[in-house]
């Protein structure tokens, strides 16, 4: 295996790794109230993006052959590691998603969420981003209409991961604790980040600006990550991961 492969297969089982401690952690304190229902959405909807774009990157013949066409004969710099994070991904999302859903009945949590309603901000979001992803396939006449539709999903990922951490940024802010999030899980999405942009330098032979033009959704994808990464890092830092009670009652004395 080659140091770029290696590289590969690291971010991809440290991302997809660094999943299960949000789920376990939910499960020891018996509540998914530190997830917010925005970020949980709006990251279902970017997996979905981002698994569809990666399959057709990887196996559609048209979508690689418009690719090569339009980047010198050479293919995007995706591998099997990419696309089993991302459908794996996905699995686990939608398990976080029944811990908050149906946390009470069936992971009989202790759960005090009232509200599974989306914020203005996200469902407008999700409207335009169908909109333009329908548009690009329908009125594009560059003669590279699949392949945009096929990047077009992968920017879908990147401008929901970007807005999907917002939401949460503000509940952690709100609530002025982190407790019930998982600091592991935070410093494997950064070490991840790391390993793919290793990668991405790695097996790159094109000029910079090109390298970046091609490889824009995967790269987008992982400077989002550890910039949100490092922010709840911060938050961790200033808030600390006491219940919420606690400091009410610190805040009283």
């Amino acid at each position: 295996m080659s140091l770029a492969s290696f590289c590969g297969w690291a971010y991809a089982i440290i991302w997809g790794v660094a999943f299960y401690p949000t789920i376990f952690l939910n499960y020891k304190l018996k509540t998914s109230d530190s997830m917010s229902w925005d970020f949980i959405i709006l990251n279902l909807v970017g997996y979905s993006c981002y698994t569809l774009s990666l399959y057709l990157q990887l196996y559609n013949d048209t979508v690689r052959l418009q690719y090569k066409q339009l980047f010198g004969g050479r293919l995007p710099l995706l591998s099997l590691a990419d696309i089993t994070y991302s459908a794996h991904g996905l699995l686990l999302i939608y398990i976080i998603l029944s811990q908050i859903i149906f946390g009470n009945s069936l992971w009989k949590f202790n759960n005090q969420r009232i509200s599974f309603r989306l914020q203005r901000t996200s469902r407008i979001l999700l409207m335009v981003l169908f909109t333009y992803v329908f548009l690009s396939l329908s009125a594009d006449k560059s003669g590279h209409a699949f392949l945009n539709f096929t990047i077009n999903l992968a920017y879908c990922k990147i401008i929901i991961s970007l807005v999907k951490y917002l939401p949460q940024v503000q509940h952690n802010y709100r609530r002025k604790t982190m407790y019930g999030i998982s600091r592991m899980q935070i410093q494997l999405d950064l070490l991840g980040a790391l390993f793919c942009i290793a990668e991405i330098y790695l097996k790159n032979e094109l000029p910079l600006m090109k390298a970046i033009e091609a490889n824009r959704g995967k790269l987008g994808i992982t400077l989002v990550a550890s910039v949100f990464s490092t922010i709840f890092l911060y938050q961790i830092h200033i808030y600390g991961t006491s219940p919420e009670v606690n400091n009410k009652e610190k805040s009283m004395v």
